[in-house]
């Protein structure tokens, strides 16, 4: 219960103590007027009754006794009027049952009212000629009661309703810095970084808060410092000096994550543009002329990676630039490509022309490709380029691993397969490595196709033709009920890892959907569930990502983002997406993490991610080289075929 609660119930309490007693006091104070003014009016009207009484000279006038009594006990007031003779003999009684009407009966059986009773002897001359007895009418004074008891409950209550606004509005105000504090506390366990502006008024409340902020303050700036170390560090590493394009080195380093065969960037074109005689033309027309030249160049080829937003686009050297994009309209580009010789060509001077040689490959690529054939098969187009003529554009599109069908056909491929069940899953093992053991992590979750073909085909395949075709997020759900329906019907003591398509965290229907899904499984088998998706798709897609990971950590699961690597507008996008874990390249971590030159280990990445409580998870460990340097740099969550192979899960 908040403090907040507890004050409030406790006031409230204490403040309905206080207005019952008040309540009972005031009622019982009334109740003894009451009893006393009926006794009073009893006693007054006996003896006024009596004095009237006596005035009648002739003691034989009973009818005039009469009308007097009769006259007083009309009014009523009074219960019974008795004139009582000297030897005890009633000669005139008046009197009637008590009838309440208008009070409830729990009230006359709750509250006790005695009965005023008062006498008075009545003179004639010197002799006593009787008695007169009258008795008060209780109803009356019920009544007047059960009147007073309604107008102090009504009183009372809005008393009640007015103090405990007041109090609830006091209460706000002065706890309102506990709330500043209980969520800037919930900030630091959440590793994020709140620092509070207004100070609480209270004394103890505002050391509190002054504390958290330093606290706060020392830890982000341990983030920034170390984010703009990293980014530095990048830029060296990863940016040609004279046209600030990533290199051959970061187009390495990324390299693995388009030729993976389980994403939609494995499949596309490949653009090689070289340029010779670059030395040449730098001595005659100089560097000056030569930088033009270059970024002119750059430029262009900008205008083109534009086509596709994942392009990945390097100078390799000083000559020579390569795009990778995952983009299938290769006569678009051809045409965008066209354009930008032809404009290169007339900016250039007609004496350069003569020995400068430009040319330009197209090419395709897959999932089957390593870094070295692709590589081999840019260098093999913009040869063929270049022997085709200066400024020339050629296209290699062969295809040797793909399936060769019409979009139509594609189409009813996927949706036949999504029908037919034709789709299969497999897992590859993450493991915790520690001293002399290690557990399993997770399971990451592949998707593959059993083709028409009669061949498995990996998600590479498959994926960048769903994507066009608009079946991604379809694909998604299928996997994501495939995955439910095994956690039903048999326990899994091991996580799953699930990736998701950028078509399926961009669609908000999609994600409403899987909230849905999730909510019918119980918190223990939420919690074997994680999902990922890639560091592309969460820079591309980070308001979507940002809400998704909120919903999966709120739902009990975890949320990681696969194939990450420091982009060049920072960390920043981490603390808007607190991911439970990253999975790095092997070759991006030792990169980042491991200082070439001295071979120590740099930190500031194990930093970063340490100030907001993610953990890495080293990828693509393909051999001994590989594990001895993570066991260097301390990375204990490891995968890859070297770790655990890639194994069909049974169905």
């Amino acid at each position: 219960m908040t403090l907040f609660k507890q004050m409030a119930v406790m006031l409230s309490l204490f403040l309905g103590v206080i207005l019952a007693c008040v309540m009972v006091l005031n009622f019982k104070t009334a109740t003894a007027f009451v009893q006393d003014q009926l006794y009073t009016n009893a006693k007054n009207t006996a003896h006024s009754l009596g004095l009237s009484l006596s005035k009648i000279v002739d003691p034989n006038d009973v009818a005039s006794m009469e009308t007097m009594i009769n006259a007083i006990f009309d009014s009523g007031y009074y219960e019974r009027i008795a004139l009582i003779g000297v030897e005890g003999n009633p000669i005139y009684v008046k009197e009637t049952d008590v009838l309440v009407s208008d009070v409830p009966q729990w009230f006359i059986n709750t509250v006790t009212i005695q009965n005023a009773y008062a006498t008075s002897d009545i003179m004639m001359g010197w002799n006593r000629f009787g008695t007169l007895e009258v008795s008060g009418h209780t109803g009356n004074a019920y009544r007047q009661l059960y009147k007073t008891l309604i107008d102090l409950v009504e009183t009372f209550v809005v008393i009640g309703v007015v103090v405990l606004g007041l109090l609830y509005l006091l209460l706000t105000l002065s706890l309102q810095s506990i709330k500043q504090i209980r969520d800037q506390a919930r900030g630091i366990i959440e590793n994020r970084f709140i620092i509070e502006p207004k100070m609480p008024f209270t004394t103890e409340f505002r050391s509190a808060t002054v504390a958290m902020n330093a606290m706060v303050s020392k830890v982000k700036d341990i983030f920034e410092r170390e984010n703009e170390t990293l980014m530095q560090y990048q830029d060296l590493l990863y940016k040609d000096a004279e046209t600030k394009l990533y290199n051959r080195r970061y187009l390495v380093t990324k390299l693995p994550e388009y030729l993976q065969g389980d994403t939609t960037l494995s499949q596309g074109l490949h653009v090689m543009l070289s340029v010779d005689e670059l030395d040449r033309f730098k001595k005659e027309y100089g560097y000056e002329n030569y930088m033009k030249l270059i970024k002119k160049v750059a430029e262009g080829l900008s205008g083109c990676a534009g086509l596709c937003e994942n392009t990945l686009f390097a100078r390799l050297n000083e000559s020579d630039f390569f795009l990778l994009m995952p983009f299938q309209d290769d006569v678009a580009l051809k045409k965008h490509l066209d354009t930008m010789l032809l404009e290169l060509q007339r900016s250039i001077d007609a004496q350069a022309l003569v020995y400068l040689v430009i040319g330009v490959g197209i090419g395709v690529y897959n999932e089957h490709d390593t870094i070295k054939s692709l590589l081999s098969k840019a260098d093999l187009t913009v040869s063929q380029a270049k022997q085709n003529g200066n400024f020339t554009c050629t296209m290699a599109l062969q295809q040797p691993h793909s399936l060769i069908l019409s979009r139509e056909e594609w189409r009813k491929e996927l949706v036949d397969g999504l029908s037919e069940s034709r789709f299969v899953f497999a897992t590859q093992n993450v493991i915790h490595a520690q001293d002399t053991s290690s557990s399993i992590v997770h399971e990451e979750v592949f998707i593959r196709l059993k083709g028409s073909d009669g061949f498995t085909h990996s998600a590479g395949f498959f994926l960048p033709m769903a994507t066009v075709l608009g079946l991604a997020d379809e694909i998604d759900r299928y996997m994501i009920q495939k995955m439910l329906q095994r956690f039903i019907a048999q326990e899994m003591n091991t996580p799953l890892a699930l990736n998701l398509s950028a078509e399926f965290v961009g669609h908000y229907a999609n994600i409403q959907w899987l909230k849905e899904q999730l909510e019918k499984l119980s918190p223990t088998q939420r919690a074997m569930l994680w999902f990922e998706v890639s560091n592309t798709i969460a820079l591309h897609n980070l308001e979507a990502i940002v809400s998704l990971s909120a919903l999966l950590k709120m739902l009990g699961c975890r949320f990681g983002i696969d194939s990450f690597a420091i982009p060049s507008e920072g960390a920043y996008y981490l603390q808007a997406i607190r991911p439970d874990y990253v999975k790095c390249s092997v070759v991006y971590l030792k990169d980042i993490m491991l200082d070439a030159s001295t071979g120590k280990s740099q930190e500031s990445l194990n930093n970063i991610v340490r100030s907001l409580g993610i953990s890495i998870i080293a990828t693509n460990i393909e051999d001994e080289q590989d594990l001895a340097t993570l066991k260097y740099l301390g990375i204990a969550y490891r995968q890859g075929r070297l770790i655990a192979p890639i194994e069909l899960l049974a169905e």
